[in-house]
C-alpha cells in the first residue's frame, strides 16, 4: 500500500488532540486547527527540500534514526498536559534541518495564514514536526533509514503535499526555497496563488471602470451637467420660499374675550388655600 504522509500525521493529530493544543498555547481552537491543517503539508514540504538538497537527506535520516521510538506517545501526553517546553523541541529540530531563517519563514507564514501569534504558531510548528517526524519513523525503515530511501520516499509524497498547501502558503514561501523540493508542483501552487490575487484586482478595477462609463453616459445623455442641474433646483426652491415669506400676514392676537375666564379656570378660590 503507498504511503500518504499528510493522511498519516492528520490522522495522528485529531481534533480532540489539536483542541488541547489550542488550549496548551492558548489560542482559539478553530486557528490551531488552520495552522496545524497547514503545517502538515508545510512541514513535509520542507523535509522534502532538504531531502532533495547535498547531504540533507541524510541528516533527516539521522533525524529520524535518533528520534524516541515512542515519539508520538509521548507527543500526545505533552499536547495534552499542555506542556509545552516539550511540544518546542519540534522548533529546535527543524531549525537543525532548515536553519534559523527557514524557520522564521515558516512560522511566520502560518501565523499570518492563520491569525495566530508567532509564538503561538512556533509551538505548533514544532508539535507537528514531532508528528511528523515521528509518524515517519512508523513507517518500515526500508523507507526511511538511509539517505536515498528517505529522500525517495519525500519524493513520492510530492503530489499530496502540494494538493494540501493552502495556495496563501505557498505564495508566502515561494521566494524562500522551502518549497524547492517540491519542483514544478510548488512553483505551480504559487502561481496559482498568485493568479487568484490578480485576477481578484483585476474583476475590482473592471467594476470601478464600468460604473465611470456609466455615470459619464448618464451625463452625457441628460445634455446639461450634474452641478447645473441641482444649482437650478436651488434657485427654484429658493424663490417659492421668497414668495410664501412675502405675502403671508401676521394675524391679529386674540385678546380681550378668553382672557378673563382663562384667568377664573387657573386661579383657585381663596378659600380653598386656608
Amino acid at each position: 500500500m503507498a504511503i500518504n504522509l499528510v493522511s498519516l500525521v492528520s490522522q495522528f493529530l485529531t481534533p480532540q488532540l489539536v483542541g488541547s493544543l489550542a488550549r496548551a498555547v492558548g489560542v482559539n481552537e478553530a486557528v490551531a486547527q488552520k495552522l496545524a491543517a497547514a503545517a502538515i503539508p508545510t512541514i513535509l514540504a520542507a523535509l522534502a527540500t532538504t531531502a532533495a538538497a547535498p547531504g540533507g537527506a541524510q541528516k533527516l535520516a539521522d533525524a529520524v534514526s535518533n528520534s524516541d521510538p515512542d515519539l508520538l506517545s509521548k507527543l500526545t501526553s505533552a499536547i495534552s498536559g499542555g506542556n509545552v517546553g516539550a511540544l518546542s523541541e519540534g522548533a529546535n529540530l527543524l531549525s537543525g534541518l532548515l536553519g534559523g531563517s527557514g524557520l522564521s519563514s515558516m512560522v511566520g507564514a502560518l501565523s499570518q495564514h492563520a491569525g495566530a501569534p508567532q509564538g503561538a504558531a512556533q509551538t505548533v510548528v514544532g508539535a507537528v514536526a514531532q508528528a511528523a517526524v515521528g509518524t515517519i519513523g512508523q513507517q518500515d525503515p526500508s523507507n526511511w533509514s538511509d539517505a536515498s530511501s528517505i529522500a525517495a520516499m519525500l519524493s513520492s509524497q510530492k503530489s499530496a503535499i502540494s494538493a494540501a498547501l493552502p495556495p496563501e502558503v505557498s505564495k508566502a514561501l515561494g521566494a524562500t526555497g522551502l518549497l524547492a523540493g517540491l519542483g514544478s508542483l510548488g512553483a505551480a501552487a504559487a502561481q496559482t496563488a498568485s493568479s487568484t490575487v490578480s485576477s481578484t484586482a483585476n474583476a475590482a478595477s473592471a467594476a470601478a471602470s464600468a460604473a465611470s462609463s456609466r455615470a459619464q453616459a448618464a451625463s452625457s445623455s441628460s445634455g446639461f451637467p450634474m452641478w447645473a442641474i441641482i444649482l437650478l433646483v436651488i434657485i427654484v426652491l429658493a424663490a417659492i420660499w421668497w414668495f410664501m415669506t412675502q405675502n403671508k400676514q401676521p394675524e391679529p392676537a386674540k385678546t380681550g374675550m378668553l382672557q378673563g375666564p382663562v384667568e377664573t379656570m387657573l386661579l383657585p378660590a381663596r378659600g380653598s388655600w386656608t
